[in-house]
């Protein structure tokens, strides 16, 4: 947001003294020649006196006082004072913090034109901060700062455009928004507009373009620009290949924090691509993304600790890495390299050491897994963070979910979400749109998304009796995403057991066919009511470790009443009825593939 300042006004001859003393830094004067005109009513004099008090120039900074000036200037319709009073109840200046004053202000500043109040009430209608989230008037509002020449808003507005929240989704009107704000110097833009020469939406496609953008921003500290443009120069995209300075600037990532870089970096210094060979450090930067939940880099972590590369050699942390990064992947080919990875070491190890392995990584992911701590990009705004800014992704795997409220809220587990830089939903073989995740629970392995869209339909939680082992059940999901149907599969079955794995009692087991692909994905009822949420099938490979059988049809769900409480701990309360009639396995399928949602998860 903007500091406190003098703004641009129509100066009364005798205020026009005080204001030359304030241009030329005799701040005393100009607070002397003004008080007595403040005190007479005159609105610039009294904004003029609240600048010098809120900033403390040539008297003693006096926060409180400064907010009465600015009340009296603002009240007699002073839009600069309006804009610095709505400042000081926004963060809590001289005055306590009150954000639905805050707004009151910054709506009578911004229409009365001030650019800086329509950026920052634009804000809080877009996160929903002390006035209900409203992304039209989002969009409105940062229209309104961005014809104006606000940076920030025109970068903002850009990405609602791209992302079709609170406007209709444009790539070409978001490109022309990022280029507008990117031709300012701002970083963030120069970042998004190399993102769309990058993939070629919005624009021609341009490797050259893009790897300028990044570069642009990259320079500026960006830590995503610094990775993108690292990716092209380790590619040779739109650049000259060149490992060596592509090294220098996932490094200046890595160093920020971009756990995607960490592990780029160390690959390059595992393998003394274009870099000193550094197999040592190589293992401190893959530690450093797999604490974040990169698993990319638990795997690369893994092999150091198998072949003693770096690091001593460790079967048992090996083992414990490539268990921690199968539970923190969604179903696809990754996975199931890592699951044949894992059962290869397996042979290479006692049964007790491969007990000791586990055992490190359910402590590890009950305490310090994907989704326990994710942390936040910076804000560029008063107390919330702007609307996520796309970047270089690719699809890495799938899972399911469904629609609890007709506001858009989707309920899928967490695992299918963790460390996803972006989350795609498709309804049958229709996009319908983006999400983020609102809120986990890492220890039930749940988690709650907000899409972009209106669903069709929403699902209904069974209330009263408890569904029973021997109830019959039908799973709704997308399994094998690009091998099964694009629709939604519908499976049958009954419920096993009360009980999951080792006795845990939030979880069904069910004989219904899972497959990956399927986690996320509603369990109903023969009413077609929610009874669970399909997590997981019990991994044969493993099993195969510990007891030299194969199980069949063992899956698990978690059970509705837990992922009640987690919605109702979040203020969400979803529809629940009663199960009288009982509707045949096809038409519960069919009621369910309208509310049932295809998770991406793009990294």
């Amino acid at each position: 947001m903007a500091t406190c300042a003098l703004g641009t006004l129509a100066w009364a001859a005798s205020y026009q003294d005080g204001f030359a003393a304030y241009e030329r830094g005799d701040y005393r004067q100009a607070y002397d020649i003004w008080l007595p005109l403040a005190d007479g009513g005159d609105s610039d004099a009294q904004f003029g006196v609240g600048v010098i008090l809120d900033n403390g120039q040539g008297v003693t900074e006096n926060d409180t006082e400064a907010a009465k000036w600015y009340r009296l200037a603002a009240e007699r319709g002073n839009s600069d004072a309006q804009f610095n009073l709505a400042l000081l109840y926004d963060s809590g200046k001289g005055i306590e913090v009150n954000k639905t004053e805050a707004a009151y202000w910054y709506r009578k500043a911004a229409t009365s034109g001030h650019v800086g109040a329509q950026y920052n009430i634009a804000l809080m209608y877009e996160n929903g901060d002390g006035i209900d989230r409203d992304p039209v008037q989002a969009a409105f509002w940062y229209q309104k700062a961005a014809e104006q020449g606000h940076a920030k808003a025109q970068n903002n507005l850009g990405v609602l455009y791209d992302k079709g929240v609170g406007v209709t989704e444009n790539k070409v009107e978001a490109a022309r928004w990022y280029a507008a704000a990117a031709a300012q110097g701002f970083a963030r833009a120069e970042f998004n507009l190399g993102v769309m020469y990058d993939f070629g939406t919005g624009v021609p496609l341009d490797d050259t373009k893009a790897a300028y953008w990044y570069r642009k921003a990259a320079e500026q500290g960006d830590a995503e620009a610094q990775f993108n443009l690292a990716l092209m120069l380790d590619a040779g995209e739109g650049v000259t290949i060149d490992k060596a300075e592509a090294s220098v600037w996932y490094r200046k990532a890595a160093e920020q924090g971009n756990a995607a870089a960490q592990n780029n970096l160390g690959v390059l210094l595992e393998s003394g691509d274009g870099v000193a060979r550094a197999p040592s450090e190589a293992g401190y930067w893959y530690e450093k993304a797999a604490l974040q939940g990169n698993t990319s880099a638990m795997r690369n972590l893994a092999a150091l600790f198998r072949d003693g590369q770096g690091v001593p050699q460790d079967l048992i942390e090996a083992y414990k890495w490539l268990s921690i990064a199968i539970d923190s992947m969604g179903s696809g080919p990754d996975r199931e390299a890592t699951l044949e990875d894992r059962s290869d070491l397996g042979e290479r190890m006692e049964r007790t050491e491969v007990r000791e392995a586990r055992r490190r990584a359910d402590d590890w992911l009950k305490n310090s897994g994907p989704g326990s701590a994710v942390p936040r990009v910076a804000s560029t705004g008063p107390t919330a963070p702007p609307p996520p800014d796309r970047s270089r992704t690719e699809l890495d795997s799938t899972g399911s979910g469904f629609f609890v409220t007709a506001g858009g809220l989707v309920l899928t587990n967490q695992h299918v979400v963790a460390a996803c830089s972006e989350l795609k939903l498709r309804l049958g073989r229709e996009r319908v749109g983006t999400a983020t995740v609102v809120a986990t629970d890492p220890s039930h392995d749940l988690a709650l998304l907000r899409s972009s869209t209106v669903p069709p339909a929403v699902a209904n939680f069974r209330m009263g009796r408890p569904p029973r082992p021997g109830d019959d059940v039908v799973a709704i999901g997308y399994p094998l995403r690009g091998l099964l149907s694009s629709e939604a599969n519908v499976a049958t079955g009954t419920i096993s057991a009360n009980a999951g794995l080792r006795d845990d009692p939030n979880y069904f087991q069910v004989s219904a066919p899972v497959q990956p692909g399927n986690s996320g994905g509603p369990l109903l009822d023969r009413s077609g009511h929610v009874v669970g949420i399909v997590s997981a099938k019990l991994d044969a490979l493993e099993v195969v470790d510990a007891y030299g059988d194969i199980p069949q049809n063992v899956n698990f769900a978690i059970k509705g009443d837990v992922a009640l409480s987690f919605l109702n701990t979040n203020q969400v309360t979803p529809i629940a009825a009663p199960s009288e009639t009982v509707l045949a396995a096809a038409d519960v399928g069919e009621q369910a593939q309208r509310f049932t949602v295809l998770v991406e998860c793009w990294k």
